[in-house]
């Protein structure tokens, strides 16, 4: 009975804290009752977006209240938009956030967008490769510049344009007061739907580029009311102008003249022109990278104070009064709790006779390991072998690698996969020659050494243990897979943090899980289990919760320290004022998306590490530990990220 109590304790107390952190932020994303949130579609003829919609309370056909657009960045969805929607809605305006196209629930894909074969920062020469590359890089090009420059383009609002007819039609909206924003290529949206509604009241580009006047007619194009929220350590060039750092742009024309109206340099933080003739302009300067811009309380001050200006608000709430932190930091509690519960619940699936075979002894010999020095070097090679091809691989995976697109859509999907399915052919061509013909074969490792046999059986692989270490971890994520469908459900919330991490399928991403899962489970079978577990397996600590953490921490070190590499490499120069080190040393082709990315990357899988730990020191074998992350891992990619 004891063996089953203790599990099932651990289990219900994840699950309490899980339901009860959700619940909180529930109650915090409606301000306690003053919000009201809906969630639907809106058809068009491309298909449906999806939306959330942040209605404050008192708002009415009779009491019609201003209202904003919101529109994410690129591997984000409507639910990052979640601080400006519940900002906004306390100070009595309402906001809509969308899953801008290839996003989130929306059906439309990103090729929706349409691209041009030509390039904005060098018209004159083509482009070419595969569809997705050419949308992609012509997310600077717009639908209302000259012809000669956006033929071919046939949506650069990414669904923003339907977004914004539907707010104008909802009769609780004073429809002459509506505000529109957009994070990283939601600004590319937000150009787009001023230029479409010149009736908008005003336009926050969280992290935006910065139109040249030769490209649309700029006398009959106007945008009212405009800010600009800058990122300090902004990893893309062309929100830095193309320029290796920030600082200075306000002394350019293509800032203080062309986009600010000022005949002299400018400075940072300070508005110039008026609410009332939309001639008001400001460029905020925040401490922050280009992911937490959407998060940083400086820039929520700053729009605050910009959308009650400009919408004619009148508030009791100071600028700086925010409570968004507080959900996210509750369904992260959430997301965390849960995680957790599949262990308990593992320990809890082997007391069943039909699992009771996958719990084994992962106790090995001490003469079957390596040497520390052995260890070392291996370690070291991973590393740089995994950190100098990240950027190489993972950009042409995401762009030029030639796969068929309507089977492999996910964008940054077929970036991570082309650069993890790299490591494991490296690293299984480096394991073979060293199982049978190198130190392994002298050291006598056999197949359970290796973390892929019984102790009974050292040189046979046993499919039926296979078949049951996969049947347990699909149930295992399924369950967490209940948790967040019931969440959001009752809640209207996924399991994250500010990022998309865990949120339930729609059709076309659940087939896409299963094209990507494959290539997880390779790496996370070869590298993250019998190269890290066996090969490069660490002796038992005193205790097995020390074991944990030093197997824990040492699976962290050597599977992420090759990113943390690129992190420093990155990162370190950007902080001295010298640019982003990715722009230095290789070129900007290299840098943006997978330079950002970092900053889910490494945690994400930090977690997923431990939790592979725990299962391979309670079997013995890295199968259910491999699978499971591997399912956790292709969940996060096709539940979240960008959809062609």
């Amino acid at each position: 009975m004891k063996r089953i109590s203790k599990p099932l304790i651990v289990f219900s107390i994840c699950i309490a804290v899980a339901a009860a952190s959700m619940y909180v932020a529930s109650l915090v994303q409606t301000a306690f009752g003053t919000i009201k949130v809906d969630t639907g579609y809106l058809e068009t003829p491309e298909g449906f977006i999806t939306y959330k919609l942040y209605v404050p309370a008192g708002a009415s056909a009779q009491r019609p209240v201003p209202a904003v657009l919101v529109m994410h960045g690129y591997q984000n969805d409507k639910e990052t938009s979640a601080a400006y929607g519940i900002e906004l809605a306390r100070r009595g305006i309402a906001a809509l956030s969308i899953d801008e196209y290839g996003h989130g629930g929306t059906s439309i894909g990103m090729r929706a967008r349409g691209y041009t074969n030509r390039k904005l920062s060098n018209l004159r020469k083509t482009i070419s490769g595969p569809e997705r590359f050419l949308t992609m890089m012509n997310f600077s090009t717009l639908e209302f510049f000259k012809p000669d420059i956006s033929t071919g383009i046939k949506d650069s609002s990414m669904g923003g344009k339907d977004a914004y007819r539907f707010l104008q039609s909802l009769d609780f909206v004073d429809s002459s007061r509506i505000g529109v924003t957009g994070h990283s290529m939601g600004t590319w949206s937000s150009w787009t739907v001023g230029a479409a509604f010149p009736e908008h009241r005003a336009i926050i580009l969280q992290c935006g580029e910065m139109l040249v006047p030769d490209y649309y007619d700029a006398v009959n194009i106007t945008f009212n009311n405009v800010l600009l929220i800058q990122a300090r350590y902004d990893e893309f060039d062309y929100f830095r102008d193309y320029q290796r750092d920030v600082m200075g742009l306000e002394q350019t024309p293509l800032r203080y003249r062309d986009f600010m109206g000022q005949d002299a340099p400018v400075e940072w933080n300070r508005t110039y022109g008026s609410f009332a003739d939309g001639s008001a302009r400001r460029m905020e300067l925040v401490q922050n990278n280009h992911r937490l811009a959407t998060h940083d309380g400086h820039a929520l001050n700053a729009a605050m104070y910009w959308f009650t200006g400009a919408l004619d608000v009148q508030t009791s709430l100071a600028d700086s009064d925010h409570i968004y932190m507080i959900k996210e930091v509750l369904v992260l509690a959430a997301m965390l709790a849960a995680l957790v519960s599949m262990l308990p619940a593992f320990l809890l699936l082997t007391r069943l006779k039909f699992f009771a075979p996958l719990v084994q002894d992962a106790e090995r010999e001490p003469h079957k390991l390596l040497s520390p020095k052995s260890r070392r070097q291996t370690a070291l090679l991973s590393i740089l072998i995994s950190g100098l091809t990240f950027p190489f691989l993972c950009q042409l995976g995401h762009g030029l690698l030639p796969v068929p697109e309507s089977i492999f859509r996910m964008t940054v999907g077929n970036g991570f996969i082309t650069w993890l399915t790299f490591l494991m052919l490296t690293a299984l061509a480096m394991l073979l020659f060293w199982y049978k013909r190198g130190g392994g074969k002298r050291m006598g490792i056999n197949l359970y050494d290796l973390g892929l046999a019984d102790k009974e059986q050292p040189d046979r692989i046993k499919g039926a243990v296979i078949g049951k270490s996969v049947l347990a971890a699909f149930l295992l994520t399924g369950m967490m897979y209940g948790f967040v469908s019931i969440g959001s459900a009752l809640f209207q919330l996924d399991f994250r943090f500010i990022w998309p991490f865990f949120k339930p399928f729609t059709a076309e991403r659940l087939g896409q899980f299963f094209v990507y899962l494959p290539f997880y489970a390779a790496f996370f079978t070869v590298n993250a289990g019998v190269k890290l577990y066996g090969q490069m397996r660490l002796p038992e600590k005193k205790t097995p919760a020390g074991t944990q953490l030093a197997w824990w921490g040492y699976a962290v070190f050597i599977m992420l320290g090759g990113v943390f590499l690129i992190v420093l490499i990155e990162y370190i120069p950007f902080f001295l004022g010298l640019g982003p080190g990715a722009d230095l040393l290789f070129s900007p082709l290299f840098g943006g998306p997978f330079m950002s990315v970092m900053i889910l990357l490494i945690p994400q899988f930090a977690v997923f590490f431990f939790l592979s730990t725990y299962l391979y020191r309670k079997t013995g074998r890295i199968y259910a530990g491999s699978f499971m992350t591997a399912i956790l891992a292709s969940w996060v990619l096709a539940g979240g990220s960008a959809m062609f």
